[in-house]
């Protein structure tokens, strides 16, 4: 039998099933279509926060970066 990630391990050790809906949508190609174009998103906001000088920017495209990555990466209902 071969090893256990870490993501099964702990879905078995919280009796979470196997086929539940968020977790068949990670498996669909939306979703790693999704996945890409958000870590393109990180690169491109990576570089403007090099760019900024200021503290406060920096902080700012970092928020917004992070909600826009949860929210584009949240499952669609269906």
């Amino acid at each position: 039998m071969p090893p256990l990630n870490i993501l099964t391990r702990i879905r078995r050790f919280y009796k979470v099933p196997e086929h539940h809906p968020d977790i068949e949508w990670t498996k669909t190609e939306t979703y790693r279509r999704r996945l890409e174009q958000v870590k393109t998103g990180w690169i491109i906001s990576g570089c403007c926060m090099l760019a900024a000088e200021n503290i406060a920017a920096i902080v700012g495209i970092f928020f917004f970066s992070s909600f826009m990555s949860f929210a584009f990466l949240e499952r669609d209902e269906e």
